[in-house]
C-alpha cells in the first residue's frame, strides 16, 4: 500500500514543537508523523490514525472507523484492516535529538568539564599559577610585599599582603566568594558589571587604602566610590595599564552621575576641594565653579570646558608692572638684540615648570638702579625700603668709598683728604640737583616714568626710573613708603599636569599670545581650543586624561 500523502492545508510547523527532546526521524524527508516520539525517544506511530469500533444496538463484531482527521486527508477510501489496525501503516522511525536537546547537552558537558578542571586546579598544588595567569605590576612585588604578607596574614606568600588567605582551601575560596561585599548574585551588580564599573569592595579598604593612604578616593562631591579595580587593572605584567579615557567617560559622561555629584558637592566648602600645594610653592587658586567641575565630558577635544582661570575672566594679581608687548617690540634691546620670551623664562631643574623670576637674574641687565648720573656705579639696593632708606642716608660714606675705590684701581694711595673733598663735592652737587636727602628718597622710591613728572623743574626731576617705575608703592599711616608685595604664581593650574619638556617642538607663541599683552592682570594662557588643536584622536600629543590630570586627590598631610 502507497503511503497517503498529507492534504495540502498540512502545516508541519504544528508538529516541530521546540521544547521536545526528540523530533520524528520521517521529519528529514519532509513526512513527519502528527504525535511524534515519546519523552525517552521512542517511535509510538504504527499508522496515520487510530480506528475506533463502532456497534449498533444488538451488534457482537461491529465495525472498524477510520479516524484521521480531515487536516491530514479525513478517512482513507479502504478504511482499516479486519483486525483494527489502520490500513495506512507507517514505517517505525528511529527518532533524533532536537537541536535545543543537543544544545543542552553540550552546554551540560561545557560547564561539567569547565567545573571540574577548575576543582582539579583549585585544589591541586599548582592552582596558584591556575587563578594569577599573569605577574603583578613592580610596585606591587619584592621583598617589601612579602614582608608586609606576614605582618598582614601570617603568610609566607606575598599575596597575602593584599588577598585574604592566599594559602587557604577550597572550602575558604568558596565561602570568600559568596560572602563577598558586593555579592556575586546581586541583580544589580550585574548591571554595574556590565557598566564597567563596580563599588568599592573589601579588598579595596583593606589592602589598597591602608596602603595608598595618602590619597583620597577622588574629590569629595563624588557619590559612590568606584572599586580600584576598575581602573587598575592588576595581574597584566610588570607594568600596570594606565587608566584610560573610557574610565573617566564611565562617570563624566553620565548625566545622572554628574548632576548628583553637583548636588552633594553644593553642600560642601569649597575649601575642601582644594587640591594641596608643595611647601614654597606659590600657587594660584582658580575659584570653584557653581555647581562643581561637573560638566559632561567625554572627550578632551570634545566638549572639555575651557580652563577655569580663562572661563571665569580672572585677572592676575600682581602688583608688579609688566608689560610684554613693550618687551617684546622693537624699542627695547640688551646687547643689541631684542628680547624673546627664553631671555626670561628657562625651565626650572626638572624642566617641567618654569623657573622663578628674580630681580638680580631677570631684571637688572637693563634695570640698574642707579640713581646718580654723575657716578652710575652707585645703585639702591632691591628688596626693602629700609635698606634703600638706610643707604641713601649714607650717601657721603659712599661716595668716600667710591673715591678710594677709583685711586685704588689709578694705584694711588685712598688719601682722607681726597675722599673727603670727593664727598662734600657730589653732595653739593645732590643738593643742588634734587634738594634735600627726603627729597632725594622720595624721588628714589616715587618715581614711576621719568619723563612724567609733574610739579618739579626740570633740573630737579630725576633721570632715572624710581621704584614706582615697577612696583606700586604707598605711603603708610607712618608716612613712610611701602612697596606692595610681589606675587608671581609658579602654578596657574593646579587641577591639571602641564610639562614644558614635551612641548620644546613649540614655540612659546604658538599657546602663548603675549605680544599683545600690555597689562600685568593679562593671564597668558593657552586656551582649551589652543590645547585641543595637539590633543586629540589625530593631533601629535593624544587625548588621553591621564596626560594632565591625576584621578586620585591627594592629601596634604
Amino acid at each position: 500500500m502507497s503511503d497517503q500523502l498529507p492534504s495540502p492545508e498540512f502545516d508541519r510547523s504544528k508538529y516541530e514543537r521546540p521544547d521536545d527532546a526528540w523530533i520524528c526521524g520521517h521529519a528529514c524527508e519532509g513526512k513527519p508523523c502528527r504525535l511524534g516520539p515519546s519523552k525517552t525517544g521512542e517511535c509510538r506511530v504504527t499508522g496515520e490514525c487510530k480506528p475506533q469500533l463502532d456497534k449498533l444496538p444488538g451488534e457482537e463484531k461491529g465495525r472498524w472507523r477510520c479516524t484521521r482527521p480531515p487536516a491530514h486527508g479525513g478517512p482513507c477510501a479502504d478504511g482499516p484492516r479486519p483486525d483494527g489496525t489502520c490500513g495506512c501503516p507507517i514505517p517505525p522511525c528511529v527518532p533524533r535529538r532536537s537541536l535545543r536537546r543537543i544544545r543542552q547537552l553540550v552546554s551540560f558537558i561545557v560547564v561539567t568539564l569547565t567545573a571540574a578542571l577548575l576543582l582539579l586546579g583549585i585544589a591541586g598544588t599548582w592552582r596558584r599559577q591556575l587563578v594569577n595567569p599573569n605577574a603583578v605590576s613592580r610596585p606591587h612585588q619584592g621583598a617589601a610585599f612579602l614582608e608586609l604578607a606576614r605582618v598582614r596574614r601570617e603568610s609566607d606568600n606575598a599575596c597575602g599582603a593584599c588577598h585574604e588567605s592566599p594559602r587557604a582551601g577550597l572550602r575558604s575560596w568558596v565561602h570568600n566568594a559568596l560572602h563577598a561585599s558586593p555579592g556575586p548574585f546581586g541583580r544589580s551588580q550585574f548591571q554595574l558589571l556590565n557598566a564597567g564599573v563596580v563599588p568599592m569592595t573589601q579588598l579595596d579598604r583593606n589592602s589598597c587604602v591602608a596602603c595608598h593612604n595618602r590619597h583620597e578616593f577622588h574629590q569629595p562631591s563624588v557619590v559612590e566610590a568606584s572599586s580600584c579595580s576598575t581602573c587598575h587593572v592588576e595581574h597584566q605584567g610588570l607594568k600596570m595599564p594606565a587608566p584610560n579615557d573610557a574610565n573617566c567617560a564611565r562617570c563624566h559622561g553620565e548625566p545622572t552621575v554628574m548632576a548628583a555629584a553637583s548636588i552633594k558637592g553644593s553642600s560642601i566648602p569649597a575649601e575642601h576641594f582644594d587640591a594641596p600645594v608643595t611647601a614654597g610653592v606659590r600657587a594660584f587658586r582658580t575659584p570653584r565653579p557653581t555647581g562643581g567641575r561637573t560638566n559632561l565630558i567625554t572627550g578632551f577635544w570634545q566638549n572639555h570646558p575651557n580652563f577655569g582661570v580663562l572661563a571665569q575672566g580672572l585677572k592676575d594679581p600682581d602688583t608688579l608692572r609688566f608689560n610684554h608687548a613693550v618687551h617684546l617690540g622693537d624699542t627695547v634691546r640688551l646687547n643689541g638684540q631684542p628680547l624673546d620670551c627664553a631671555r626670561c623664562h628657562v625651565p626650572d631643574a626638572t624642566g617641567r615648570y618654569m623657573a622663578r623670576l628674580s630681580y638680580a637674574q631677570n631684571c637688572a641687565p637693563c634695570h640698574d638702579l642707579q640713581f646718580d648720573p654723575v657716578n652710575p656705579e652707585l645703585r639702591v639696593p632691591h628688596g626693602e625700603v629700609a635698606a634703600v632708606r638706610a643707604k641713601l642716608r649714607g650717601l657721603p660714606l659712599l661716595y668716600a668709598e667710591l673715591k678710594a675705590r677709583q685711586l685704588a684701581a689709578a694705584g694711588q694711595a685712598p688719601a682722607r683728604e681726597k675722599t673727603e673733598a670727593f664727598a662734600r663735592e657730589n653732595m653739593a652737587r645732590m643738593r643742588q640737583t634734587f634738594g634735600s636727602g627726603e627729597q632725594l628718597e622720595k624721588l628714589v622710591l616715587f618715581t614711576g616714568d621719568p619723563r612724567e613728572q609733574p610739579g618739579l623743574s626740570a633740573e630737579r626731576r630725576a633721570h632715572y626710573a624710581g621704584c614706582a617705575y615697577c612696583h606700586e608703592v604707598v605711603t603708610s599711616r607712618e608716612q613712610l613708603a611701602e612697596i606692595r608685595p610681589v606675587f608671581i604664581p609658579d602654578r596657574w593650574l593646579l587641577n591639571g599636569r602641564f610639562n614644558h619638556a614635551k612641548h620644546t617642538q613649540q614655540s612659546c607663541e604658538t599657546c602663548h599670545q603675549v605680544r599683545a599683552s600690555r597689562l600685568t592682570a593679562d593671564i597668558n594662557l593657552p586656551s582649551q581650543t589652543v590645547c585641543a588643536a595637539c590633543h586629540r584622536p589625530e593631533g601629535s600629543g593624544g587625548p588621553n586624561c591621564s596626560e594632565c590630570h591625576t584621578y586620585h586627590l591627594r592629601t596634604s598631610n
